[in-house]
């Protein structure tokens, strides 16, 4: 089976800025989620109710590295079975003060221009209104055009609403250039952030305005998945991004069930793309190749099961088709 991640991110080392007061309450914010959600979500419920100590699970995973390297990524994308993965720089720039982003878009392409094959990028020209949208454009167009990206990351927590119509220009060049926009949508877990500017229903505006747009979002709209389904189902041009499934569903139990089956019913198999939010992460890859609607869930709620042909589409199949790339296997086989 092809597997594409849809979200991976780089980072270089953040010595630098880890004094500004913002950032510290970011990495806070992300590390309380993390360090609450991580073992229910690699381990599921029932098995950390049978453990005395949780710390004991969080200790059998590997702390995450301050820098996230490409090889690094690739290493892991290797060991749990990845084939290819979509990288994104940070920009945060209020975590410090606008002193600078996390990590920027040319140091980025030095990193993927290692394993052209492995990796492709996803460039953040955000924020677009701080920054200037006739500034974040003319970066845009460079990017895809000069440097190879293959699509473009919108995280409007720390910029703007999804519909402001000032965003309507970079929305524009986006859909003129031929690419697909990933975007954060739903809850913001980090500081500083305003999930009120990622609630999916606002992506109806852009919907309405752009249907050439592809657009990809991010986490199912989390946890407000039943408006991102909805439009979905309406919009033939909106995708729904599955990473952090297991952290909402808390493994592959009923609740990453429910979420899943949803998913696939109301938007259908064609609009459903896997990822992680992490450097392709192997419990989420077995959580991937193994995960079913049970017979339970499908009877109480009528949902059908996952075909192996739904799985291999939201594996990878429907990323690749958005990406215009053919999937290895595929090129072998020609």
């Amino acid at each position: 089976m092809f597997i594409m991640d849809c979200e991976c991110h780089m980072l270089p080392p953040a010595d630098d800025i880890k004094y500004f007061p913002l950032y510290q309450r970011n990495q806070t914010a992300v590390r309380n989620i993390v360090q609450r959600l991580e073992p229910y979500a690699m381990y599921g419920v029932r098995e950390i109710q049978g453990l005395k100590d949780t710390r004991a699970v969080r200790k059998r995973r590997a702390s995450p590295d301050p820098e996230e390297s490409a090889t690094a990524l690739v290493e892991k994308m290797d060991e749990s079975g990845v084939a290819m993965a979509c990288v994104l720089p940070e920009s945060m720039l209020a975590t410090s003060f606008g002193a600078r982003m996390q990590s920027t878009n040319g140091w980025l392409a030095k990193g993927l221009a290692k394993y052209p094959d492995r990796l492709l990028g996803v460039c953040n020209v955000g924020p677009v209104i701080a920054r200037g949208v006739k500034n974040a454009i003319w970066e845009l167009e460079h990017l895809v055009k000069e440097m190879n990206f293959k699509a473009v990351k919108s995280y409007p927590v720390d910029d703007t609403p999804i519909n402001n119509r000032e965003l309507w220009p970079f929305y524009e060049k986006i859909q003129e250039l031929g690419i697909p926009l990933f975007l954060h949508s739903g809850y913001s877990w980090c500081i500083p952030g305003r999930s009120a500017n990622a609630m999916p229903w606002l992506l109806e505006d852009v919907c309405e305005d752009f249907p050439d747009l592809t657009i990809l979002a991010y986490h199912m709209g989390y946890p407000f998945t039943d408006q991102l389904n909805m439009l979905a189902m309406k919009y033939e041009n909106l995708y729904i991004g599955t990473s952090l499934l297991p952290y909402f569903g808390h493994g592959a139990g009923r609740r990453a069930q429910v979420l899943l089956a949803e998913a696939f019913m109301y938007a259908g198999s064609d609009k459903m793309v896997w990822g992680t939010d992490f450097a392709a992460n192997k419990d989420e890859v077995l959580i991937l190749k193994n995960i079913q609607i049970s017979e339970q869930v499908q009877e109480e709620f009528g949902y059908h099961p996952i075909t192996e042909e739904d799985r291999a589409k939201w594996a990878g199949l429907n990323l690749a088709r958005i990406l215009k790339i053919t999937p290895p296997q595929a090129k072998t086989a020609l």
